[in-house]
């Protein structure tokens, strides 16, 4: 790789880590939405339950089953794991920025290496 190619490679990184830092903040407001939502709806349909008299623990077991409780829940687990997904993309980006740092410091090494 030449020197400017090893820079472009960062450059696209960097912006690839620009874009993925702003999808975060948004992933994390859909992730904490679900979670609010799934919150509500179950501690109602809890709620509902033992007014009806059902044991608080068959109670929990019910109000987890319930189909739109249940439907909340799945929604917020695939909210937490794109946001996961988009962690480990920034993990991933930020160890590729580093890979090109350490090539650009090499090249720079052998390029005074070779000019003495």
């Amino acid at each position: 790789m030449t020197p400017q190619e090893i820079i472009n490679g960062m450059t696209e990184k960097n912006r690839m880590l620009t874009m993925k830092n702003d999808e975060l903040v948004e992933l994390y407001k859909e992730y904490a939405e679900a979670e609010r939502e799934y919150n509500i709806k179950y501690a109602h349909k809890l709620t509902s339950l033992r007014i009806d008299g059902e044991s608080i623990t068959l109670a929990k077991e019910l109000a987890k089953g319930d189909k739109i409780v249940a439907e909340l829940f799945y929604k917020m687990r695939i909210a937490e794991g794109v946001l996961n997904a988009c962690r480990e993309k920034i993990k991933d980006l930020r160890s590729s920025i580093d890979t090109y740092r350490s090539l650009l410091s090499w090249l720079k090494a052998e390029f005074e290496v070779s000019r003495q």
